[in-house]
């Protein structure tokens, strides 16, 4: 596998991901504010076939960041979908 075969194939992946991310829920109507939509880190992890490292070194990194709300971690959708398409290019 070279390069331009690795490349290709993270940007299938991301895609996918991408594409899941979009058929989780619906985006609540009327206000439009993706912020309220929180995802899990096992959600988070599924759906970008990553582990908990990763997702520190994202969240580290300033790729995805992270909530915390009462002493549990949450990432909200908007930045997920935005990961997803950072991650595609």
């Amino acid at each position: 596998m070279d390069y331009e075969d690795l490349t290709r194939m993270m940007n299938e992946m991301a895609d996918k991901v991408a594409a899941r991310i979009q058929a989780l829920a619906p985006t609540p109507a009327g206000d439009g504010d993706d912020d309220k939509e929180l995802l899990t880190p096992k959600e988070v992890r599924t759906l970008f076939g990553v582990t908990d490292k990763t997702l520190h070194v994202w969240n580290k990194n300033g790729l995805l960041p992270r909530l915390r709300i009462g002493g549990v971690v949450r990432y909200r959708r908007a930045d997920v979908e935005r990961a997803a398409q950072v991650k595609s290019k």
